[in-house]
């Protein structure tokens, strides 16, 4: 039997991918480039290169490159999968598909899945490493927040589209739930 804290986790990460899936794929070709805060975050470049804005495809980066670095949270090397290595200091070198965004949603995905089975007392209790922004919390405890921050990004991009007129799909459900019992 699975520990009830690492399948909540997993339903977790699961719904925040969902609802990140679906704002990508409810996001037009036409507001794909468009920034939600064109006065406080416009897209430009940033003075050591690489991009940086506040578009629903750099808001998807974004969420999902940090995603996949908390996961490894220092505690080993880390890359991100191609072409999401095309960045300066995570910053994109260029503007991403749709369809590249949609493929790291299923790249996290599988990471997700790998690291909460992996998932033991021992490795939650590991305190994050110096060089991590969250130096000294417990790795379990940073691994749980991560879907909030996936939910955030996804939720603005989905207002946007709404205050665009895009009439978005309802959440999406909890497919496999009734699994779970």
């Amino acid at each position: 039997m699975t520990n009830p804290f690492v399948q909540s986790m997993t339903r977790n990460f699961e719904q925040a991918l969902r609802l990140m899936e679906a704002a990508l794929t409810d996001c037009p070709d036409g507001l794909w480039k468009t920034d939600l805060w064109p006065d406080v975050a416009p897209t430009a470049r940033t003075p050591r290169g690489g991009l940086h804005g506040s578009a629903p495809w750099f808001l998807a980066y974004h969420a999902l490159l940090t995603l996949d670095y908390d996961l490894a949270a220092e505690l080993g090397p880390w890359e991100p999968p191609r072409p999401f290595d095309e960045n300066t200091y995570a910053f994109p070198n260029r503007i991403f598909t749709k369809d590249e965004l949609l493929g790291y949603i299923e790249y996290c995905r599988e990471r997700v899945s790998r690291t909460l089975r992996a998932l033991n007392e021992d490795v939650a209790a590991r305190p994050l490493p110096r060089t991590h922004r969250y130096h000294g919390t417990m790795y379990g405890v940073m691994i749980g927040s991560i879907p909030l921050h996936l939910i955030e990004h996804a939720s603005q991009i989905r207002q946007f589209l709404t205050a665009g007129g895009v009439k978005v799909r309802p959440m999406p459900g909890d497919r496999g739930f009734e699994d779970d019992a």
